[in-house]
């Protein structure tokens, strides 16, 4: 957890959480981040990627699960579901209660459950059963593999300790450690969301449908991901390295190393946009001096100033 930003309490930030450098909301998952941990298959609480590893989440079934199981939550680490359990205060005690207006007062089930799956199959978006109209992000995983159960915390520290001791550092790309740097800021606007939309996130069907991504429709997003899907390595290059987005400038490279080995999830979205998009031409830029003022909201829709979010403009 070092690389991870703490808030004024001084608790690491995990990564499916909305933040500010005002605020913190342990509380509220966002579907801003959950797309960029599915795009580049990043763990919700670390946010780094997975290995060749299973995948975890907390279950709601008793007996065997089915083949496919569905969650509007991103899969962690097996480390991380460990940590956790000793730090959320929802896992941490068996008579903890939501608190967030829709769920106010959900109590949390007597058992805890994890269950680790060999992959994560598909991320699509779905209509909100609690806010009909809303759409948010679901992660299919296939292939359990192993679990673990609990009442409380002390149950499983034994695990905890085993699985910590064989923990190991990640390799990360140069490209891919931008990335991980700048989704794990506390005053990260979109620009990370961004880039996993023109990985080829922004094929997928219903994405601007989905909560929070208001503001990223138009047609930039989808041309700049043709361009990454179909252009060559030469385009790809100079249009990462003409611009002075950090997050734009580090996805083009990402791309190009990953060549052909994408995450499930991602590989799924640019095979759909194979049939959608053709040739690409160079994008035309928008921003500061060009369509908008220097001081006025970027055209990104991240709700920052164009000078400090997008300085060398976002594609129109």
């Amino acid at each position: 957890m070092r690389h991870l930003e703490v808030d004024r309490r001084g608790y690491p930030v995990i990564s499916t959480v909305d933040r500010s450098p005002e605020k913190v909301d342990f509380g509220s998952i966002s579907e801003r981040r959950k797309l960029a941990l599915a795009a580049f298959d990043w763990c919700a609480v670390c946010g780094m990627p997975f290995a060749n590893e299973l995948r975890w989440q907390m279950v709601f079934h008793d007996g065997p699960l089915p083949a496919a199981v569905i969650s509007g939550e991103a899969p962690v680490h097996e480390v991380c579901a460990l940590y956790a359990a000793q730090v959320c205060p929802y896992l941490f005690s068996p008579h903890s209660r939501l608190g967030d207006e829709i769920r106010k007062g959900t109590v949390r089930d007597p058992v805890v459950r994890f269950a680790g799956f060999e992959s994560t199959s598909a991320v699509t978006a779905h209509e909100s059963q609690l806010q009909p109209g809303v759409y948010t992000l679901h992660f299919e995983h296939r292939g359990q593999a192993d679990e673990f159960s609990y009442r409380a915390p002390e149950e499983i520290r034994g695990r905890f300790t085993d699985v910590l001791e064989r923990e190991k550092d990640l390799p990360v790309s140069d490209a891919e450690g931008v990335l991980i740097r700048l989704f794990n800021r506390l005053d990260e606007g979109g620009e990370v969301a961004g880039a996993a939309l023109v990985a080829g996130a922004a094929f997928a069907k219903d994405i601007f449908e989905v909560q929070g991504f208001g503001p990223f429709r138009g047609k930039h997003y989808p041309t700049v991901a043709g361009l990454m899907l179909k252009g060559t390595e030469q385009e790809i290059r100079e249009f990462s390295s003409g611009s002075s987005d950090e997050a734009f400038s580090a996805v083009g490279p990402w791309v190009l190393e990953r060549a052909g080995q994408f995450p499930t999830a991602l590989q799924r979205w640019r095979a759909r946009g194979q049939g959608m998009v053709r040739r690409p031409s160079p994008p035309q830029l928008q921003g500061p001096g060009r369509s908008v003022a220097k001081n006025e909201p970027c055209p990104c829709g991240s709700g920052r100033k164009a000078r400090r979010c997008h300085p060398s403009g976002v594609v129109s």
